[in-house]
């Protein structure tokens, strides 16, 4: 007769086939929120960058409308009155080429007008009017004198330059500004009369 051998409660079961199931999904899981980790961080940078990019273009932006509505200060205090010399920034209308400020170099500044932002004040008092951050260049701008309109109400027959009195002066008014990495410019126009 054979012996049987009893097995005994005693000693554990010899060890089933591990599947691994759940190590798969760990690592599942692990390899998604390692994407979206960095997914979320690209993500961030994009939009720090969409952020940079459009407060330089406001700088830029306010840069030209400071030096836009300097040049219109100018013009009410008689600082241009009958422009000639077409050259550094002070321009007639020319009928055969267009509007001067399609041809004109804006980096030459013979051809130009360049605004000198004011000093900023104090922290106290505030920023100066017209006062543009230490890292935007100085803005640009020409002034074109365009033929005379008239008032309302006085003679149409006279509407060319260097009429007499009722006629008004009229001015287009071009700027240029930078932002401070000077990766964008803002142009703005203006009629003044």
């Amino acid at each position: 007769m054979k012996s049987r051998r009893m097995r005994s409660s005693v000693y554990p079961r010899r060890p089933e086939r591990q599947r691994g199931v759940i190590l798969f999904v760990a690592l599942i899981l692990l390899v998604i929120l390692s994407l979206l980790g960095v997914t979320a961080a690209r993500l961030q940078t994009s939009e720090e960058r969409m952020a940079r990019n459009e407060a330089n273009h406001q700088m830029g932006a306010q840069a030209a409308e400071a030096a836009l509505r300097n040049a219109e200060a100018n013009i009410a205090g008689g600082a241009f009155t009958a422009l000639t010399s077409n050259t550094a920034g002070q321009y007639t209308l020319d009928w055969n080429n267009g509007p001067w400020a399609s041809l004109i170099n804006w980096n030459d500044p013979t051809q130009t007008l360049s605004y000198s932002a004011p000093v900023t004040a104090g922290v106290a008092a505030g920023p100066a009017l017209g006062a543009l951050p230490p890292t935007v260049p100085s803005p640009t701008y020409i002034v074109e004198q365009l033929p005379a309109v008239t008032i309302p109400g006085d003679n149409l027959a006279c509407t060319g330059y260097g009429c007499p009195t009722g006629t008004v002066s009229v001015y287009r008014v071009t700027a240029t500004g930078t932002g401070a990495d000077q990766s964008t410019t803002t142009t703005l126009q203006s009629i003044y009369r």
